[in-house]
């Protein structure tokens, strides 16, 4: 997030409110992924990614867009802060009553996890996600 951002953010007022105010198209995406991902709502891109990497001991749900849009800027922005990222997942976990967490993988995907991944943990879906591109 740029600083000019940041600090509409931050700068006083509800932060969450300020999130949703400047970024209203990704805050409806985190909200329906959200969702999704707590509903175990079937996705194509989600799907094969388990054909290659297998079941995996933990939950996740990765979603994949297809262009390079404002969304995808916005969604890199809000979870490479890790302020608003961790706001964001506070807050949708209450939504959801789940613990959830969000990541952003590959060049236009969107990763929900019950947990932090680590670096073993991504990685197979990392490389999965490249070989879909």
């Amino acid at each position: 997030m740029d600083c000019k951002t940041a600090t509409l953010v931050y700068q006083s007022g509800n932060y969450l409110d300020n999130i949703r105010d400047i970024f209203p198209v990704a805050w409806k995406f985190l909200e329906e992924v959200s969702f999704a991902y707590v509903d175990a709502k079937p996705d194509s891109f989600d799907s094969a990614i388990r054909e290659i990497v297998g079941e995996k001991p933990f939950k996740y749900r990765m979603v994949h867009r297809d262009d390079k849009d404002q969304l995808t800027k916005d969604l890199g922005d809000l979870l490479g802060d890790i302020t608003s990222r961790l706001l964001l997942e506070k807050h949708f976990s209450e939504v959801v009553t789940k613990p959830i967490f969000f990541s952003t993988i590959c060049c236009n995907s969107h990763l929900t996890a019950d947990h932090e991944l680590t670096l073993e943990e991504v990685l197979p879906l990392q490389c999965a996600a490249i070989k879909l591109q």
